[in-house]
């Protein structure tokens, strides 16, 4: 009996500089292990680019690759171990959407938090500001506290 191919979501690191030197040949490392798997690629868009919190193989930089895709459920955990084993991805994980998601919304949400993240960086115009913020309600405190 066949299995029913369900939507996936899969977030991929990779490091920084493989997908800004050519952004094809990273998505081209995931597609061809999904190929490999007869997975439909239904969206696949780098997410963000950021610094680690720690060093993964002595990088320091990645990019964070967003996809989904339809796939029988018996082929991720072959998937997740080709993963593993497949050097230019530093990490990964594949899940199940929360239901009720809707794949064609992904495009809008995703412009829409990256629109997002540069109004906070917006926001904060420089780190002193944001001390001298935090000096002045620490002293309204320890006023307060000496009355």
């Amino acid at each position: 009996m066949a299995t029913e191919n369900r939507l996936y979501e899969g977030m991929f690191v990779m490091p920084q500089t493989l997908v800004r030197e050519d952004k094809g040949v990273a998505f081209g490392i995931i597609k061809s292990i999904f190929e490999k798997f007869e997975v439909k690629v239904e969206y696949m868009e780098i997410w963000q680019e950021r610094s680690l919190a720690y060093e993964i193989n002595h990088v320091r930089n990645a990019s964070f690759i967003l996809t989904y895709f339809h796939a029988d459920p018996n082929v991720i955990s072959k998937i997740e171990r080709t993963i593993r084993i497949t050097d230019e991805i530093l990490r990964a994980l594949i899940i199940r959407p929360m239901k009720g998601f809707d794949l064609n919304e992904v495009g809008k949400l995703v412009e829409e938090a990256k629109n997002e993240e540069i109004e906070d960086v917006k926001d904060v115009k420089d780190v002193k500001d944001v001390k001298d913020v935090k000096d002045v309600k620490v002293d309204e405190v320890i006023e307060e506290v000496e009355v």
